[in-house]
């Protein structure tokens, strides 16, 4: 695979991460970030920003123990678990409208994955600082958790 394909699945896989609403951090790491076959992921656009998803928070603890979060790191860490919590906040978490057609369906997608980037986006400052201070043994968890998810 060409590194702009693993630098894409990467992508996903650290989005899945920020925004999943199905579970703690193994499930998010493993769904990766299509919208489902069912049909489009939801699109919050009008909506107040609300508490972060319970899960974000099982994520960011699951997180912290996969990485062995060092009291040194501690600062690094919160600021990226804060860019999480920001974007959990931010996707919102309401069904996607009902009856979409092929077309409105698309353009939804398009808009969910354009939220998506702009969250990478907002994360990676916070784990490019955080990622500089770990140790080399923490960065091959960090490496493991971002390209392959639990269990491979």
């Amino acid at each position: 695979m060409s590194r702009v394909i693993h630098l894409a699945i990467a992508a996903g896989l650290i989005t899945a991460l920020l925004l999943s609403a199905g579970g703690p951090l193994p499930a998010a790491l493993t769904e990766g970030s299509a919208p489902p076959a069912a049909g489009p992921r939801p699109l919050m656009l009008a909506q107040a920003p609300a508490a972060p998803a319970p899960n974000v928070e099982a994520n960011i603890a699951e997180l912290r123990q996969r990485l062995a979060i060092t009291p040194a790191q501690e600062p690094q860490f919160n600021a990226l678990a804060n860019v999480m919590r920001e974007n959990a906040r931010m996707m919102g978490s309401a069904p996607p409208p009902a009856n979409v057609n092929a077309v409105e369906g698309l353009r939804l997608a398009i808009r969910y994955g354009q939220q998506e980037i702009d969250g990478m986006k907002r994360m990676l400052p916070a784990l490019q600082a955080l990622y500089a201070t770990l140790s080399p043994a923490q960065r091959q968890a960090a490496d493991a958790v971002f390209r392959q998810g639990p269990g491979e």
